[in-house]
């Protein structure tokens, strides 16, 4: 089966500076999202009222489903939701998880954190037959050391799971380089996209201290990356550009 799996971070909606008003974005980050054409979606910086607008103009409920709640739990707070093409997967499960001594709680703030981080995780099963899982991240924008810490939790609770052909995706703010990321060998996960192509993370073109390489998609041994992409065309609908990655399994 094959199939496209996008991750992008479209910037909070109650960010305050000018660049980052969502009433002023949103028209270009739908667009942003149509023209990719992705199955799968892993977003990171989505508050309510911004996946509410998505989900009911770009990516409706009769034809995506989606899966993941806030990071203070009952849907407040930003979230980092996976949405997902109705014609091709159904979800089999769904969660979300707080790194953190308890990952179950909702609202759990790792020590030292400013406020929580999450990871959501979905169980999808392909309507062509088997389940693929799909992760999606955003991790700590200020610490090293808590990202490398999550990153180690959630190979962690990757092996507490079946087995299962597994993609895992967000804004790391981190790159391949920083600890942490060996982890992920350990548990037969790849990046799809060379840590060579470029800058993912934009700063609206104003920070140039900002464009790093920091949004990732890995995956597991099952999957032949047909291509992998930063979709530098979408310009500043975000201060992030998408990572898009087609995959066969």
């Amino acid at each position: 089966m094959r199939m496209r799996v996008a991750t992008y971070n479209i910037r909070n909606g109650r960010a305050i500076d000018l660049s980052s008003f969502w009433w002023m974005r949103r028209r270009a980050v739908r667009a942003v999202i149509a023209r990719i054409d992705a199955d799968i979606w892993g977003l990171q910086e989505a508050y309510g009222f911004q996946r509410r607008h998505l989900e009911r103009t770009v990516l409706p409920d009769e034809q995506w489903g989606s899966a993941g709640d806030g990071r203070h739990g009952g849907g407040r707070g930003e979230q980092v939701p996976i949405l997902y093409r109705r014609a091709a997967f159904a979800e089999a499960s769904a969660s979300t998880r707080w790194f953190g001594p308890t990952p179950e709680v909702a609202g759990s703030v790792v020590d030292g954190a400013a406020f929580p981080r999450i990871a959501t995780v979905a169980d999808l099963t392909m309507q062509a037959g088997g389940v693929v899982r799909v992760v999606n991240v955003h991790l700590d924008s200020d610490s090293s050391d808590r990202r490398e810490a999550a990153l180690r939790q959630l190979v962690d609770w990757l092996d507490e799971l079946t087995e299962a052909p597994t993609i895992v995706m967000g804004d790391f703010n981190g790159t391949l380089h920083d600890p942490g990321y060996d982890a992920f060998a350990g548990a037969r996960l790849r990046t799809a996209l060379p840590a060579d192509t470029g800058p993912t993370s934009n700063g609206f073109g104003r920070y140039l201290g900002a464009q790093r390489q920091i949004d990732h998609v890995l995956v597991s041994e099952e999957f032949t990356v047909r291509s992998a992409r930063i979709d530098v065309e979408s310009g500043h609908a975000s201060d992030h550009y998408p990572v898009v990655v087609d995959l066969e399994l």
